[in-house]
């Protein structure tokens, strides 16, 4: 058993004054009411944290809560952290209201391990105990915790309490922890107190993962940064906590009026707080009918809000049952990752004496914005309700369609820690079910081919539309995808477009394999007229405008003719939208390399007097042939670059 999995807490439940408190100082010698309401009234109102030394060296965290109807909310913020419970039933009153709340409570919370201790049996004729006794057999075997050990027990005399100690030692030795022992570290605050010379101190059960001293820390949901500056375990100080065990932290560089019970303490970005969730929900027995949404109390950990719940699917909220449900919190944003277990209490009384209406474990903090009825929100919850780490991180990465998922927003979703989160990536990507891209968005992968077939349905347009042109531009593909499409998934699309040989790039410009340019019979009329009008003008020819007034077409189409020519080789192109006969050009440079053998300078005056022409057309000539790395320009002359020859 690893450090993590040896942590266990052993919480306490039952009716008020049925001695639990009482139990707990004979157990452990320390006394958990540590308020003087709690002292002078005899009754627990906060939760009390004690360590319980076992035989064989075993060693609990025990968490005493308080047994009165009206502090239910702490009994659950309790409880929310224990994995196995000690339930304390009075020998002389059996079976009371707040026993029966309580023991649903901790089935609701998953809690499947129980020790019931049946006090106060130096007050208590043995056959009244033997009816108490009997009443507890009856009330367990109607729940989870049925076949649970009772052991007779006296906090006065001490009667019972090694057997007591004994059963303890067997339940925690066989008990598997409930509470989470991976993904991101979280302690729920239960209490947070200034300590003169240290400063503010949180304290709570550790879950999911380590901390350690010198850590940095968020506090969620407010999301105010701090620093661990000390970790103390049963008093006594601690470089690191494993998850399943109390513990207290000293916060640095935060106030402690700026923190308060409920909010959670946990690593920068694990995770983000929520105010809509999807549960699988246990709708209890007593509770009542509900075919619309209703409030109620939400309780998860040591957090409480008021909420709405309604049902997923057409049913409603049926007595007894159990499904799919949706809750809204109301006011503040609340930390919960997928896992976590929750109670719903309401706001009168139900037929089993309490107010607790159900609970259940959270699914989804971030549910996709459909209809409570929708069939295929069902069919994602049967999914996420498998709680497998592969498959719930393909269906976040299928919700994103075609805008994909950043890895980022994933791994605050999932809940889970980051060993299990990067061996579900890989599986995904291995299987070829989902693809990353190297800024870290994900996306389905029959989402990316629907992308490529985009891709290519843009690219078809393009090809018919433009039959001209080599390819379409870049930019312009990768543009012409929906706009929800982030950039890098549209490069990603386009990338895996050219590996499946569904696309060719070229210098920016992307064409289908088969692509070639083609000229109708009318434009190859027009291109000879263009091609003789070249040759005739020499270095003199018109510009775009006049040649597209001369053939009576437009400029764009035009242009188009002119730069499958210049592609072609049969055209070269100069600034100002000017295209030369080719063998014009070639005739120019031997003219011009001659000159650079001749003199080896050429200035301004002497360029234009070599190409013979007005400036219009001599100084787009003298940049195309620097452009070309002919020429280099220095001051008011040009060179020869080296290793030039015609």
């Amino acid at each position: 058993m690893d450090r993590a999995d040896s942590q266990r807490v052993v919480g306490t439940a039952g009716h008020i004054d049925h001695g639990k408190t009482a139990l707990i100082r004979a157990l452990t010698g320390v006394e958990t009411d540590r308020l003087p309401e709690e002292q002078k009234r005899g009754i627990s109102i906060e939760l009390g944290f004690a360590p319980l030394d076992l035989p064989g060296g075993l060693r609990l965290d025990v968490v005493d809560v308080p047994g009165h109807e009206g502090l239910v909310r702490t009994m659950v913020a309790g409880a929310a952290g224990i994995d196995l419970v000690l339930l304390v039933v009075a020998a002389d009153e059996g079976v009371m209201p707040q026993t029966r709340e309580h023991l649903a409570i901790c089935e609701l919370l998953g809690v499947t391990r129980a020790v019931v201790a049946l006090t106060k049996i130096d007050l208590t004729p043995g056959d009244l105990a033997d009816l108490a006794e009997a009443d507890v057999e009856d009330h367990l075997s109607r729940t989870g915790l049925a076949g649970a050990p009772i052991v007779r027990v006296s906090s006065v005399t001490g009667e019972g309490l090694e057997e007591l100690r004994k059963e303890l030692v067997s339940a925690a030795e066989n008990t598997r922890p409930r509470t989470p022992r991976s993904g991101p570290a979280r302690l729920p605050i239960d209490r947070c107190f200034a300590m003169k010379g240290f400063g503010s101190i949180v304290t709570g059960t550790l879950v999911g993962d380590v901390l350690r001293v010198d850590d940095a820390v968020e506090i969620q949901p407010s999301g105010r940064q701090a620093r661990i500056r000390g970790l103390q375990r049963h008093g006594e100080p601690v470089d690191r906590v494993d998850p399943g065990a109390r513990c207290a932290i000293n916060l640095q560089g935060i106030d402690v009026a700026d923190l308060s019970r409920g909010e959670v303490v946990t690593h920068p970005d694990s995770f983000a707080a929520t105010t809509v969730l999807d549960v699988a929900l246990d709708w209890l027995e007593a509770a009542p009918a509900a075919e619309q949404a209703i409030a109620v109390e939400f309780l998860s950990g040591t957090s409480e809000r008021r909420a709405r719940v309604g049902a997923i699917g057409s049913r409603g909220l049926v007595p007894g049952s159990s499904g799919f449900a949706r809750i809204h919190i109301d006011g503040d944003p609340v930390a919960l990752v997928p896992g976590d277990r929750f109670i719903l209490r309401g706001f009168a009384r139900i037929e089993s004496g309490g107010r607790s209406l159900g609970g259940g474990i959270v699914l989804d903090t971030s549910p996709p914005r459909r209809r409570r009825s929708d069939p295929s929100l069902l069919e994602d919850l049967e999914i996420l309700a498998r709680r497998e780490p592969t498959e719930s991180l393909a269906l976040r990465i299928r919700r994103g369609g075609l805008s994909g998922v950043a890895e980022k927003e994933l791994s605050r979703s999932v809940g889970l820690d980051r060993k299990t989160l990067a061996a579900s990536f890989a599986s995904l990507r291995k299987a070829g079910r989902a693809e990353p891209t190297p800024q870290g968005t994900w996306i389905d992968a029959a989402f990316l081919g629907t992308l490529v077939t985009q891709l290519g349905a843009a690219l078809d347009a393009y090809h018919r539309n433009q039959p001209l042109q080599p390819g379409m531009p870049a930019g312009a593909l990768r543009g012409s995808l929906p706009s929800n499409v982030p950039p890098d998934l549209a490069q990603l699309a386009l990338d895996r477009s050219v590996a499946w040989r569904k696309a060719v790039l070229e210098d920016d410009r992307v064409r289908r394999p088969d692509h070639r340019a083609t000229v109708s019979d009318q434009d190859q009329v027009l291109i000879s007229r263009v091609l003789e009008e070249a040759a005739a003008a020499g270095l003199e020819p018109l510009g775009l405008r006049e040649r597209a007034e001369r053939h009576g077409v437009s400029m764009d189409r035009l242009r188009d003719l002119l730069a499958h020519l210049e592609r072609e080789g049969r055209l070269v192109r100069a600034r100002n939208d000017l295209w030369f006969d080719r063998p014009t050009i070639d005739s120019l440079r031997k003219r011009i390399v001659r000159h650079f053998d001749a003199h080896g300078s050429l200035n301004t005056k002497t360029y234009k007097d070599l190409i013979g022409t007005s400036r219009r057309t001599a100084v787009p000539l003298m940049e195309f042939f620097d452009d070309e790395r002919l020429t280099m320009r220095r001051g008011e002359v040009r060179l020869l670059r080296k290793s030039q020859a015609v």
